[in-house]
């Protein structure tokens, strides 16, 4: 049972891509989700309040294509939450989700067309926040900064890394004569093979060393 942060979700424009949590407070959490969700993008924070609950969202603005793009990052948590970890929380979020906000799938995909990949990592830091406790998050402060270049330039290299494979072996499918069509998808089978065996999607976008975990929807459904 969660406890602290008990929902968050990363939405583009009016889609929610990704989220995770759960209610157990018959609907409240719910509830003040949709509500800090149909909030207004500002350039600041956003906040909505309830009855033992709060919910916070931080938007970034992205034109870099020349089609504003509103990026949303929101959580709804327990009012005894100090509003730090919280903003701490959806900063992290930001970083890490940059090398992604840069993908295809990101920018123009449909509502929860990033919760099978993203959704476990939304649960895992969540559950950190939870464990690591406020003297924790407090401490962690001055090496936030760090961290998270860190983390955001592992994963883009991790991304710059498939998308490359993807590319490469494109071309070389494309290149192909006719006549060793049958011997390229015989090689391209026995390495999905391969891969699958230690646990890789081919073609599929791999982050750290996250384990396949189903993450359900909460909102974004209903």
């Amino acid at each position: 049972m969660l406890t602290g942060i008990l929902w968050s979700a990363v939405s583009r424009n009016e889609s929610v891509l990704a989220e995770a949590g759960e209610d157990n407070y018959d609907g409240a959490v719910i509830k003040l989700a949709q509500k800090i969700l149909k909030k207004k993008a500002t350039h600041g924070w956003e906040f909505v309040k309830a009855k033992g609950f709060k919910g916070i969202k931080f938007h970034v603005f992205d034109n870099t294509t020349g089609d504003m793009l509103v990026w949303s990052f929101s959580v709804v948590a327990q009012s005894s939450v100090d509003d730090a970890q919280v903003k701490s929380f959806l900063e992290k979020l930001v970083y890490i989700t940059e090398p992604m906000r840069e993908s295809e799938e990101w920018r123009s995909g449909d509502v929860l067309s990033a919760q099978s990949s993203f959704a476990p990592i939304l649960l895992q830091k969540m559950e950190q926040v939870t464990s690591q406790g406020k003297l924790a998050m407090v401490n962690q402060q001055v090496n936030t900064t760090k961290q998270m270049m860190a983390e955001n330039i592992e994963m883009a290299l991790a991304r710059d890394e498939t998308l490359e494979g993807m590319q490469n072996r494109s071309e070389e499918l494309n290149g192909m004569a006719k006549q060793f069509k049958k011997r390229a998808k015989q090689v391209k089978r026995f390495k999905m093979i391969q891969n699958a065996k230690h646990g890789v999607i081919v073609g599929g976008l791999i982050v750290g060393a996250t384990a396949i975990i189903v993450v359900p929807p909460l909102v974004a459904l209903l």
